[in-house]
């Protein structure tokens, strides 16, 4: 009976702790919850919330809220919430100017996501890569990310990481002026903060509103902006998250300013104004009280001007705001030469000016130097106007084409990477067809094993198989073929690309192709569509697409069998065309001018006015070996022709025809400054004006 008692014992003993046990794997993994099916440590997320929420307040120690939760991370912590923690760890590091350390624990980020197929946890790493490299200044690497990044996305679940990373999008698309863009996933973002119901937010919800109305703003938008910048007011009231007012009627002011209700945007100034003194935002009143000095300026009270202006500047020294205080000076300037101080007016104006010139502010300096002229005019100095405007357009002429060039290498950036998204599909079907094409193989070396079993009987098995296997050689060779021919065509208008030329002119050189440059050669003629970027501003990047289309339409009915036409990026397209002389090559020249400018492109409506720019040469040039001077060196020419004729009104084709010196003589020259080379008379050039285009009827 003793003994028995005794089982009993143990028995219960084992029960107990068993029970003690369950006790305690349920309460290590209690704080484990789901959201949206991603599994999270709720307790750390929560702390993770709050490290961001009073970040900054007073007797907060935010280090201590974020290492301490780091410190309880491991194997067991899912992995989503390791992701955030170490996202969070890594811009701390970054904030605090180490660098290096912000990197490695980055790289950390990366294996972690590798380890896993939870896409919100690759977006964690992708966006928190994308902030980075835009803090560093990268913002080709960090646009290139985006497609990586957007695909992954698609699959995301959490609404905090979906706001975050779509609010990180955003930011790379406007600062590629890609407002269209930025704007989608503004919304985006804010879809996803619409699934929240937390602390963080009514802020996120406010600061979309703002970035919403800014984007807007941009695209000219006005009534759009308004209407989402009141919102965030409103919302700022109701939720007492005022902090940000001062910015939020600020922006409302410039927006109705642009509506071209002027009261209203004066009592929107007022009310800015107001706010950013009870918050003592000193940093924000120069520019609200330089404001202020606009309107009245705008308005002829040149005393009230005057007033608010030199309030401005009196802060804007004081808070050591040297550019405002230089364009308060340059308005002051203005406001002088208005109230009859003409001279000493003019000569603030001027030193404005030169300070900004110094700085290598153009963008501001072309605006200025409109107002300077206005002024020069007002003060009856028309010579100077006259001086003041010639180098106003010329500024204006040179930003024009430093945007052109910077929006065709980020044209260029987009279309490789267009490009590699597609040779990357095109590899992956090649491995399928390979993987099938092993399979077969597998089938036949099957057919050989039962030979000798069954001979008859594997003798048309293996031939059934064979032909099997030539039938799917056949299909991989054509799919070979057509992948080699799509990575030489343009993916918008079906043109050749860069990549076809440069293996049309590899195989020129390998060949050694001979031909009597006194008669016969080839000849290269480079355009580019005029007032491109403004068709794309006017009308939206879907109608300069459609431009785009029809432009290499046109140019294929013009273009022989045995030409070869290129689009070489962006709004530029290059004819390799054969066997021409000078005067064929005047004549097509001629011929694409007219062809472009007869009638405009209709698109929803719209009728679209297209003219081009042309720079023509014949290569080999001038009986100069193509070993001295290969394509390349050529094609350099005909691209400064073509600027000579932007820079000589547009809608023409230049074309350099004959080299009066040596090429040792001429070389340098030739390879940097066209003008010069012509002033010498080094060269001929032809120039063949366009016609007249048709306005735009808009």
């Amino acid at each position: 009976m003793h003994k028995n008692n005794n089982k009993w014992a143990q028995f219960g003993a084992a029960l107990l702790l068993l029970l003690l046990l369950s006790f305690v794997v349920k309460a290590n993994q209690a704080h484990i919850e789901n959201i949206n099916g991603v599994p999270v440590d709720i307790a750390m997320e929560k702390q993770l919330d709050k490290y961001l929420t009073t970040s900054g307040e007073e007797g907060v120690d935010p280090k201590a809220l974020l290492f301490g939760v780091i410190e309880k991370i491991s194997r067991e912590t899912p992995v989503a919430t390791r992701a955030r923690a170490l996202s969070y760890e890594a811009y701390w590091h970054y904030y605090e100017e180490n660098k290096e350390l912000a990197f490695e624990t980055l790289d950390k980020l990366f294996a972690l996501a590798d380890s896993t197929e939870i896409a919100d946890v690759k977006v964690e790493a992708l966006a928190t890569q994308l902030e980075l490299l835009q803090y560093e200044g990268k913002y080709g690497e960090a646009f290139l990310l985006l497609s990586d990044i957007e695909i992954h996305l698609a699959n995301a679940r959490m609404p905090r990481l979906r706001y975050f990373a779509h609010n990180r999008i955003s930011r790379v698309y406007a600062d590629w002026n890609r407002y269209d863009d930025a704007l989608r996933h503004l919304l985006s973002a804010q879809e996803a903060v619409n699934e929240t119901n937390n602390e963080r937010t009514p802020i996120r919800q406010q600061y979309l509103d703002y970035s919403i109305a800014i984007i807007q703003s941009e695209l000219k938008n006005w009534e759009g902006s308004l209407t989402t910048i009141n919102k965030a007011i409103e919302h700022a009231k109701t939720h007492n998250l005022e902090y940000d007012l001062p910015k939020f009627y600020l922006h409302k002011s410039y927006v109705e300013a642009g509506m071209g209700d002027r009261d209203a945007s004066l009592n929107s100034l007022s009310a800015a104004y107001d706010e950013a003194k009870e918050k003592e935002f000193t940093y924000l009143l120069p520019t609200i009280l330089n404001n202020f000095g606009d309107h009245y300026m705008y308005e002829e009270d040149w005393e009230k001007a005057r007033s608010h202006l030199l309030e401005a500047l009196e802060l804007a020294q004081e808070v050591e705001d040297v550019w405002m205080a230089q364009t308060i000076h340059f308005n002051l300037g203005f406001v002088e030469v208005h109230q009859g101080n003409t001279e000493a007016g003019l000569q603030e104006m001027r030193e404005a000016i030169q300070y900004y010139r110094d700085e290598g502010r153009k963008t501001e300096v072309e605006a200025m130097l409109g107002e300077l002229a206005e002024a020069y005019e007002f003060a009856r100095q028309y010579q100077k106007q006259a001086e003041t405007l010639k180098e106003q357009m010329e500024l204006s002429e040179e930003l024009y084409q430093s945007d052109q060039q910077k929006n065709l290498a980020n044209l260029q950036q987009l279309y490789e990477s267009k490009d590699k998204e597609q040779q990357i599909e095109l590899l992956e079907r090649q491995n399928r067809l390979k993987e099938q094409l092993l399979e077969i193989n597998k089938q036949r070396n099957m057919i050989w094993l039962l030979l000798g079993v069954v001979a008859l009987f594997s003798a048309i098995f293996v031939f059934i198989m064979y032909r099997k296997a030539q039938k799917a050689n056949l299909r991989l060779k054509a799919a070979n073929s057509l992948l080699a021919d799509q990575s030489l065509k343009d993916p918008l208008t079906g043109l050749w690309n860069r990549r076809a030329l440069q293996k049309e002119m590899d195989e020129r050189k390998k060949h050694g192709e001979r031909r009597d440059a006194a008669t016969q050669s080839d000849g290269l003629i480079l355009l580019d569509l005029d007032f491109f970027k403004r068709i794309n501003d006017k009308y939206g990047h879907a109608a300069g697409d459609a431009v785009l289309a029809e432009v290499s339409r046109r140019l294929q009915m013009i273009c022989r069998d045995s030409d070869k036409l290129i689009r070489w990026g962006g709004e530029e397209f290059l004819f390799l065309v054969r066997n021409v002389d000078d005067e064929n090559l005047k004549e097509l020249s001629e011929r694409i001018l007219n062809e472009l400018a007869k009638k405009p492109v209709r698109y929803e409506g719209y009728e679209i006015p297209v003219t081009t720019t042309i720079g023509f040469i014949r290569l080999p040039f001038s009986g100069v070996s193509e070993k001295q001077m290969d394509w390349e060196k050529v094609l350099q020419v005909a691209d400064m022709a073509l600027y000579m004729g932007k820079a000589h009104g547009r809608n023409r084709a230049c074309g350099v025809t004959e080299l009066h010196v040596s090429y040792e003589h001429a070389q340098k020259i030739l390879e940097t400054d066209l003008s010069e080379a012509l002033s010498n008379k080094w060269i001929s050039m032809e120039t063949i004006e366009g016609p007249e285009a048709p306005q735009d009827p808009s």
